[in-house]
């Protein structure tokens, strides 16, 4: 078994990720550091969640913390601050770079700070070296100039003005994207009122446009087959997209209540009609191709990783090179595909269902979409605590719904291809993410894999 203490937290270029990772220590930093803060707005640190962990070993670690205060009344605030643990003389530097950028937002809390004992950089949310559009898009004023300035191409009234917007923060990829929640209260001269709340994703790089126009087009072309929230404008200067809201709860906190019977044949019927509609200004995409360089990636990251498990790595490659001159002479549908469909992507509202997150769709193997799901639903083992059982009984539905539902074969060497490829994604992401409880769990993980593996020599 992986013992994650004697592997990760013992990196000698980053000496201070055990305290880095650890809540309890990092409360009691917070709690240190802001002290005159603190005292001086009456507030108290309860504790300190990590909600994010981007780790590479021996180069550097970023850390998502989520610092939840209570005040003297006894109201809760939450904040968020994006640590970046660097190597011996990097993090000085970096915190230079950070205040010579020049669009740092200043507030109750300083928006960069140097903690050189950790050599680490903290910036406190929404600054983000790498997303400076983050800062304009998490600004209520900024939010509801657009709106007032957009409200055409929003749908609105044009007797309706916005008078404030608030900004949720929703999910934080420091250095990558995060998605925010609107909520613009709107008033006409009249004294009526309204509300409109919607979503944003700010990227850190020039693909926010693209993205959006990707997802104009799904919508468009797909929203007939599935539900799918409509977007609404790109704001050039965030490098930010916005998007309808869909009121619901995300489906994978409501796996619990959900009854499993009927759940899994709806989302492989709504995968199944979602691969058999047309959408022409999707990229075409090699999937296998594309899921063999993954792979080989991920496998040789986790053998460098991982050393105990160098020779098994290259031994999955081996077999996954050999199964892809196979699968290459195959002809594969080439359909509308989502890239990355999960439980963790679908939104519920009661029995309905709405599917998010369209950045990686193209036109490909529907069967990749297969894979992936199945594989997700097997992980949630890992990172959710359901049984396998239970997960295998869900994982027959679902295919046996798809298969009814989809007018090509469910061919078990290509799904099992590309399965290998998303487990070996996976569990890097488990090493990446420092997800000590997948972690202590790579022998069973192991073991799904070697029968994804088996599954390929059919």
């Amino acid at each position: 078994m992986l013992r994650t203490t004697d592997n990760f937290f013992d990196d000698a270029k980053l000496p201070h990720l055990a305290t880095a990772t650890d809540p309890i220590k990092m409360a009691a930093r917070f709690a240190d550091k802001f002290q005159p803060l603190l005292v001086e707005r009456n507030w108290q640190v309860e504790n300190c969640a990590i909600e994010r962990i981007q780790y590479r070993r021996g180069r550097r670690c970023r850390l998502l913390y989520r610092i939840n205060l209570r005040d003297h009344r006894g109201q809760k605030i939450d904040q968020w601050f994006y640590g970046k643990l660097l190597r011996h003389g990097q993090a000085q530097r970096q915190y230079e770079e950070a205040l010579n950028a020049g669009n740092l937002q200043n507030g109750v809390w300083l928006p960069v700070r140097l903690w050189p004992d950790l050599e680490m950089v903290v910036w406190t949310f929404p600054n983000d070296p790498d997303m400076p559009g983050l800062i304009k898009a998490a600004n209520p004023d900024f939010v509801r100039a657009q709106i007032n300035a957009q409200r055409a191409a929003l749908g609105l009234p044009e007797n309706f003005q916005c008078v404030e917007a608030s900004c949720e923060r929703v999910k934080y990829m420091p250095g990558k994207r995060c998605v925010l929640r609107y909520a613009a209260q709107l008033a006409a001269r009249s004294g009526e009122s309204r509300m409109f709340s919607f979503y944003s994703k700010t990227y850190c790089d020039g693909m926010s446009r693209f993205h959006y126009q990707i997802l104009q087009q799904v919508y468009a072309r797909l929203g007939n087959a599935i539900d799918i929230p409509r977007p609404l404008l790109h704001v050039d200067e965030a490098n930010t997209l916005w998007q309808a809201s869909w009121e619901g709860r995300p489906l994978i906190n409501m796996l619990d209540q959900a009854d499993w019977e009927e759940l899994f044949p709806r989302l492989a019927q709504s995968a199944a009609s979602f691969h058999q509609s047309r959408c022409e200004g999707l990229p075409p995409v090699d999937v296998i191709e594309r899921a063999f360089n993954s792979a080989q990636e991920d496998a040789q990251m986790l053998g460098w990783l991982l050393p105990q498990y160098h020779s098994r790595f290259g031994a999955v490659l081996t077999k996954l090179a050999a199964a892809k001159e196979i699968l290459a002479e195959q002809q594969v549908p080439n359909v509308p595909t989502h890239g990355a469909i999960r439980v963790e992507q679908f939104v519920a509202r009661e029995r309905d269902l709405a599917l998010v997150d369209f950045d990686a769709a193209a036109l490909g193997d529907p069967l990749y979409d297969v894979a992936e799901f199945l594989t997700s639903l097997q992980y949630l083992e890992f990172t959710a605590g359901f049984s396998r059982q239970r997960l295998a009984q869900a994982a027959a539905l679902f295919k046996t719904s798809y298969a009814q539902q989809a007018p090509w074969k469910l061919s078990p060497p290509r799904v099992a291809f590309y399965a290998v490829s998303a487990l070996l994604s996976k569990m890097h992401d488990t090493m990446k993410n420092l997800d000590a409880k997948a972690m202590q769990q790579f022998d069973e993980i192991w073991k799904i894999l070697d029968g994804w593996i088996d599954g390929m020599m059919e």
